[in-house]
């Protein structure tokens, strides 16, 4: 490491479990001043912060947040802010999957997903904004999906709300380089973390600490789109130079899922 993230104050949400975790650990690991942990679940943040407080004593500040709450995304971001007069990192990473046929989608879960995966990202990178225009500088990185990037069969809602995080993402940083600002998104397929819950995790599936360091390698480089891991990137590749067998592929998914959901219920 470069020392990009040493002694730097940082805001993570969805940090007590998954990605997010990893994301807390290696800052932490890294070097970091400070690291507030926003999560929604009080039980898990108060065994995992306390956990790493033991190891990072002084440095670890769990806050108990619903990213979908405006308000609660602020004071999260205004907390870290006023523990050391900086802001150098907001991971704006709470959200969640989603794979569902049609038929199942209600507009209600449409509004859920888009309040998570969409309003929870704009609530944190809109609030950061102007702490870090003021001190002319700070790195915002938000989670976006590969299913954000290239379309993918029974992930309609999931994938709307991700490549709206991936396209705000990217117009800011154009905007907002001038005035010291970088911007990063990063865009995983399968990452082995409870969102698979009972189901077996695909066979491509990478660990989050694989995940982790490929992507804090590339937040160093203030890369602006990062896609992981190889075989995401390799179909992303594949949607861009030869759309015809990547629809060949989507068709095959799409004809296993659908008999999945007929004869289990679920989508693998």
């Amino acid at each position: 490491m470069s020392g990009y993230f040493e002694n730097k104050v940082a805001v993570v949400t969805g940090a007590a479990s998954g990605i997010g975790l990893g994301i807390t650990e290696k800052l932490l690991s890294s070097g970091a001043g400070a690291v507030f942990m926003g999560d929604l679940k009080e039980e898990n943040l108060k065994k995992e912060s306390e956990r790493l407080n033991l190891a990072y004593p002084g440095k670890v500040f769990p806050m108990q947040t619903d990213v979908t709450k405006q308000e609660q995304a602020e004071a999260l971001v205004k907390a870290a802010k006023a523990h050391a007069g900086h802001l150098d990192f907001v991971f704006n990473n709470a959200g969640m999957g989603m794979t569902l046929p049609t038929e199942q989608i209600t507009y209600e879960i449409w509004r859920f997903l888009v309040d998570l995966n969409l309003l929870g990202v704009v609530y944190g990178t809109y609030s950061a904004i102007p702490i870090m225009r003021e001190q002319g500088f700070g790195h915002i990185v938000n989670t976006g999906s590969v299913t954000g990037r290239i379309p993918v069969p029974y992930q309609a809602v999931y994938a709307a709300t991700k490549a709206a995080v991936i396209s705000m993402t990217e117009s800011l940083q154009y905007e907002l380089e001038v005035e010291g600002l970088q911007f990063s998104v990063f865009c995983p397929a399968n990452v082995l973390t409870p969102i698979f819950g009972n189901m077996t995790p695909p066979p491509d599936s990478i660990t989050v600490p694989d995940a982790i360091d490929y992507i804090f390698g590339e937040i160093e480089k203030k890369a602006l789109v990062i896609v992981l891991p190889q075989s995401a990137r390799d179909f992303e590749t594949l949607y861009r130079v030869n759309r015809p067998e990547y629809d060949k592929l989507m068709r095959n998914m799409a004809a296993e899922r659908r008999e999945n959901y007929r004869t289990k219920g679920t989508y693998c």
